[in-house]
């Protein structure tokens, strides 16, 4: 069994531009900040898992589990509430104050978000979303057959793993529900789009910086040659957003919590651009094995000049002026490299342009890296 108590506050976020932002979140602790997204949820299927959220704010808030079933509060079925024949939730919520305790059995392997159920079109891009994974009932991280995704003989083994939360932020919403005032949710024009609540370059820096208290996940994918990295995507936006990550296709083997696969076809698929919709969730397979093992290994391309190496106007590069993994060589004067061990940087970002800038200013937004190193420890890449 998983007990799993939440929080709900408020907070103020930072993006790289210097902008300070009003928004709602979940928190792990009683006396902990509120965070973008919520916190992880990571159990196993079959688990009975419960779920205590305590509410702090002035209004009602809720959680809603799209893709599980049989979610009680009290031993009763979840079900809207209605005050004065106006529905006020489309979940049992908790009052300013109050606390609401959900349970259910995690059925299915996979993917999943949470999110409010109560006044979803403000509490949701105010902030109140998180991921939620469900482990295989057979899943064993010692046991290569056994890291899986889906469980042993699904062809969904991994050796490190990453969850990309995706949302939008319009500071206009925030700063109204901030002041008390009222806002035209068909007004709503983000400018900030986030990748697990941080904007680009802010999603490179690793977990839990001291200067981003709000926003505690990092989104760097970092691994080896030839090692398989199971990368989850989660929609908590109310838009669309077109993702997909250089350096080559991923194999897409589960989508919403449900294995790509009819009996014994095998229905997983390839794809550049994976369009990820509000709500929906992605499981993908991406392998980098790719030229530069060696010194010794040639890559037959001609290199970019060093000139366009550079990247925004401080003039920083994610590249180690060599084409060989693990050895650095000769960058621009006057740039700044990110690039500390020789590794190789492949960019995944979204398609729409507008997407991969802060409030217009180019790069930000829903962009980073995955970093291919030489050699790196077993204990990266590991969601608990």
């Amino acid at each position: 069994m998983s007990l799993i108590n939440l929080w709900v506050k408020d907070g103020y976020l930072s993006t790289p531009d210097g902008n300070s932002i009003y928004f709602w979140g979940f928190s792990k602790s009683e006396n902990g900040p509120a965070q973008l997204p919520g916190p992880h949820m990571v159990v196993t299927q079959g688990e009975t898992v419960t779920v205590n959220l305590y509410n702090t704010l002035s209004e009602p808030v809720s959680i809603s589990f799209p893709g599980q079933t049989g979610v009680t509060v009290e031993g009763q079925p979840v079900q809207p509430q209605y005050s004065a024949g106006r529905l006020v939730s489309f979940v049992n919520h908790a009052e300013p104050g109050d606390m609401v305790s959900y349970t259910f059995t995690a059925t299915h392997p996979g993917t999943f978000i949470y999110e409010s159920g109560t006044n979803p079109h403000v509490q949701i891009p105010m902030g109140l979303y998180g991921g939620m994974v469900v482990r295989p009932a057979d899943y064993d991280p010692n046991v290569k057959e056994y890291k899986t995704a889906y469980g042993t003989g699904t062809d969904t083994e991994f050796d490190r793993e990453y969850l990309l939360i995706m949302g939008e932020i319009d500071p206009d919403l925030h700063q109204a529900v901030e002041e008390g005032r009222s806002y035209l949710i068909s007004k709503y024009m983000p400018r900030y789009w986030t990748l697990n609540g941080r904007c680009a370059p802010d999603t490179m820096l690793m977990d839990n910086m001291d200067h981003l208290p709000h926003q505690p996940y990092s989104s760097m994918i970092m691994a080896q040659p030839g090692e398989k990295v199971l990368i989850r995507y989660i929609g908590a936006g109310i838009g669309n957003h077109s993702l997909h990550p250089h350096g080559n296709h991923t194999r897409i083997v589960g989508m919403d919590g449900r294995l790509l696969r009819n009996g014994n076809v095998d229905l997983s698929y390839k794809r550049f651009t994976v369009l990820v919709g509000p709500g929906q969730t992605y499981d993908q397979i991406y392998q980098w094995d790719g030229l530069g093992y060696t010194p010794e290994n040639p890559i037959p391309i001609t290199l970019p000049n060093l000139r366009n190496m550079g990247i925004g106007n401080v003039g920083w590069t994610m590249w180690s002026g060599s084409p060989y993994l693990g050895v650095k060589g000769d960058i621009p004067k006057g740039v700044t490299s990110f690039n500390e061990f020789g590794e190789y940087y492949f960019m995944l970002h979204s398609h729409k342009e507008p997407q991969i800038t802060n409030w217009g200013e180019f790069p930000g937004g829903m962009m980073t890296m995955i970093a291919i190193y030489p050699s790196l420890s077993p204990d990266v890449g590991i969601l608990t």
